[in-house]
C-alpha cells in the first residue's frame, strides 16, 4: 500500500507542477511578477493537499509584507523550495545552485522569478551571487539555505560563513526558519514519497543592529541555535 501511495502521490505531483509551470511559462506573457507569485502559491497548496502533505505555519513574530527579509531556513529535503513557495508570506527570491537553471522547464521558471544562481565550487562566482541578493532585496525578500545543501540524515549540516557576511552587510531582518518533518516525506536516500504533517516556523527575528554587533561567526551561530531551538521546541 506504501509503494501504490507513493507512486500515486509522483504521478499527481509530477503532472501538477508540470501544469503549474507550464501555466507560468504562458501566463508570463500577459501578467506581472505579483500576478505570478500568487498563482505559484495557491496552486503549490492545491497540488501538496492532493498529495496528502498538510503543513501547519507558526510566527513566532508577525512578518511585515511591505518589509524584505532574509530568511535562513534548515535545508532537509526537496520539498523545501516547494512548502516556501507555497507557504511563505512575502514574495522572495532563492539563491540557487547554477546548476538547477539547466533543468528542464524548472530552470525557466525560476529564471522568470528571479532566482539567484550560485556556483558555491567559485568563491568569486558566490560573491557576486550575494552582491545580487543584496541589491534584490531592496524589492522583495531572499531566501538563504545555510547548510548550502539538503542534509541527508535530517540533521542540520554546518552553516557556512559566506551568507552572514551577507547578512550583516545587507542591513536587513535576518528571520530562522524551521522546516520540521519535510525529512519524512523523501529522505535523501529513498525514491518513495510518504505522505506527512509538517511544521512551517518563522522564528524571532534578528535585526540589523543586532547583526551589526556581531561577527559574521558570532551571527552564524546565533542562527544556527535559533533554528535549533525552533526545531526542538516544536517537533
Amino acid at each position: 500500500m506504501k509503494y501504490i501511495l507513493s507512486i500515486f502521490i509522483w504521478l499527481i505531483g509530477g503532472f501538477g507542477y508540470l501544469f503549474i509551470f507550464t501555466s507560468i511559462l504562458i501566463l508570463n506573457l500577459f501578467f506581472s511578477k505579483k500576478f505570478l507569485y500568487k498563482y505559484l502559491s495557491v496552486t503549490s497548496r492545491i497540488i501538496l493537499r492532493i498529495i496528502f502533505i498538510r503543513t501547519k505555519v507558526i510566527f513566532e513574530e508577525p512578518i511585515d509584507k511591505n518589509k524584505t527579509y532574509i530568511f535562513m531556513p534548515n535545508h532537509v529535503s526537496m520539498f523545501d523550495v516547494l512548502i516556501a513557495s507555497a507557504y511563505f508570506p512575502v514574495n522572495m527570491n532563492a539563491i540557487e545552485a547554477h546548476t538547477h537553471f539547466k533543468w528542464f522547464l524548472y530552470g525557466r521558471v525560476i529564471k522568470i522569478f528571479g532566482q539567484i544562481p550560485i556556483n558555491r565550487t567559485n568563491a568569486r562566482e558566490s560573491l557576486k551571487s550575494f552582491e545580487i541578493a543584496k541589491e534584490r532585496l531592496k524589492t522583495r525578500s531572499i531566501i538563504v539555505f545555510p547548510e548550502g545543501t539538503r542534509s541527508k540524515d535530517g540533521k542540520m549540516r554546518s552553516f557556512k560563513k559566506l551568507p552572514f557576511k551577507f547578512a550583516k552587510d545587507a542591513g536587513y531582518d535576518i528571520v530562522p526558519v524551521g522546516f520540521i518533518g519535510i525529512d519524512k516525506i523523501a529522505p535523501e536516500e529513498s525514491i518513495w514519497i510518504t505522505p506527512a504533517k509538517l511544521k512551517l516556523i518563522f522564528g524571532k527575528q534578528i535585526s540589523p543592529d543586532q547583526a551589526k554587533k556581531l561577527s559574521a561567526d558570532e551571527l552564524k551561530d546565533n542562527v544556527r541555535n535559533e533554528v535549533e531551538r525552533i526545531l526542538k521546541q516544536y517537533k
